[in-house]
């Protein structure tokens, strides 16, 4: 398995809004946003990754519950929502037409904040009513490059979360929804699985066989006025993680330069990002994010083709070996 040349998508922008949760289908504001309502501006998206030479584009899907799922009154996870499968085989037709593959982002740690909706990840109800019918219709879809379970659960998971009043779920929750996500895509997909890890210390965690995952994947943002928060990427390989699965860096900034306020980033671009995922072993450095969702901006799409002919020069298999 090499590099892979990857990005964050990680929605779209729709009216010129920033699209979180609303990419596909119904949402909860009882209107439609997903990708047929503006289907020429997301095909235009991709012809660009494509044009720079990204091969898969990570894109969250059921976020936090505000599209893609249909609720009852009562606040029971019913199944996909109106208009859903419209906006996915739209997108996969996209992906399919200009070569980019899909990592797709079943769920964002904020569906975790709502007790009402973190009962349907602890009971059966999203496997059985959302993931069950996703797969039934798309697991086989060659689009399809990987299905991210969760993304930065450790932000609202009890022993990780850094803030403990935030982390209101057990791990051993997390630990069992995930587990039995993975086992439906592996019996129905040939998808691979990972899980969007926050933070780079986790990696270990990430790797036992607990998750049943294909892929670790940590996210590296360090702040240079916090460098004991959290591990670093740089001055590591992949190997040196001791891990048993490949290693993606699933998300990083594009530019020093661009940072929300209260973070400050050190000096690593994207090219630096780049060079360590290709000379470390690493599955990839994938920047966050494509459409320049919040205050990260976008990265510099050359970037990607200085770096492809280093890419496809190196075929070595990562991980441990």
């Amino acid at each position: 398995m090499g590099v892979t040349a990857g990005i964050n998508y990680p929605w779209s922008v729709f009216q010129g809004k920033p699209n979180y949760g609303c990419d596909f289908g119904w949402n909860k504001w009882d209107s439609h946003a997903g990708v047929t309502a503006h289907f020429d501006d997301v095909r235009s998206d991709f012809q660009s990754m494509a044009q720079a030479g990204i091969e898969v584009a990570r894109w969250f899907v059921f976020t936090d519950g505000r599209g893609g799922v249909a609720w009852n009154a009562s606040g029971e996870l019913v199944g996909l929502a109106d208009r859903f499968v419209d906006d996915m085989d739209a997108a996969l037709d996209i992906a399919a037409s200009t070569d980019v593959r899909l990592c797709l982002v079943l769920v964002d740690f904020a569906w975790i904040d709502d007790a009402v909706r973190r009962a349907a990840l602890d009971s059966a109800a999203f496997n059985e009513r959302v993931l069950d019918p996703f797969l039934e219709r798309y697991g086989s879809h060659t689009a399809i490059h990987s299905l991210d379970v969760i993304n930065e659960p450790d932000w609202v998971t009890a022993g990780l979360a850094t803030n403990p009043k935030r982390g209101v779920w057990p791990i051993a929750a997390l630990r069992a929804f995930v587990r039995a996500a993975a086992d439906r895509i592996h019996e129905k997909s040939s998808a691979l699985v990972t899980l969007g890890g926050g933070q780079v210390k986790f990696a270990r965690e990430w790797d036992d066989p607990a998750y049943g995952l294909d892929i670790v994947q940590v996210h590296s943002y360090p702040d240079v006025r916090y460098q004991d928060r959290d591990d670093s990427v740089f001055g590591r390989s992949a190997a040196d993680f001791g891990l048993t699965k490949p290693l993606l860096i699933g998300e990083c900034p594009p530019d020093p330069r661009a940072h929300p306020d209260g973070h400050l980033s050190p000096v690593y671009s994207l090219e630096d990002y780049l060079q360590l995922a290709r000379d470390g072993g690493y599955l990839g450095a994938w920047p966050w994010s494509f459409k320049a969702v919040d205050a990260f901006g976008a990265p510099r799409l050359e970037a990607f083709l200085e770096h492809r002919a280093a890419f496809r020069q190196s075929p070595r298999e990562i991980g441990n070996s």
